[in-house]
């Protein structure tokens, strides 16, 4: 626990940037996001990263299995971009005041 004189800078310091700038101070006191929300993120970038390889390789190998699955897979992670991008934008709708 902080004392009580590094507390109240602390407090008079959150003042100051809330009135200097109120969408930044919005900014930071939404947080961090989940950890189960950013591990998503990564496993999302993955399979994009994935899909983005068997493309590529399927057509410059001639490998017309892994560019199919590649084809196949790439509109169901736009699908789930945009959901979760929906999805974030909803909750940040919903938390403002």
């Amino acid at each position: 626990m902080l004392p009580y004189r590094d507390r109240s800078a602390l407090r008079k310091i959150e003042e100051e940037l809330a009135a200097s700038d109120p969408v930044f101070a919005a900014t930071l006191s939404q947080g961090v996001p989940p950890a189960e929300s950013r591990r998503w993120q990564k496993i999302l970038v993955l399979a994009e990263v994935t899909v983005a390889l068997m493309l590529v390789f399927g057509l410059m190998g001639g490998e017309t299995g892994w560019f199919l699955w590649g084809l196949l897979a790439a509109p169901l992670l736009v699908w789930t971009h945009r959901t979760m991008l929906r999805s974030r934008r909803e909750g940040a709708a919903d938390d403002q005041p």
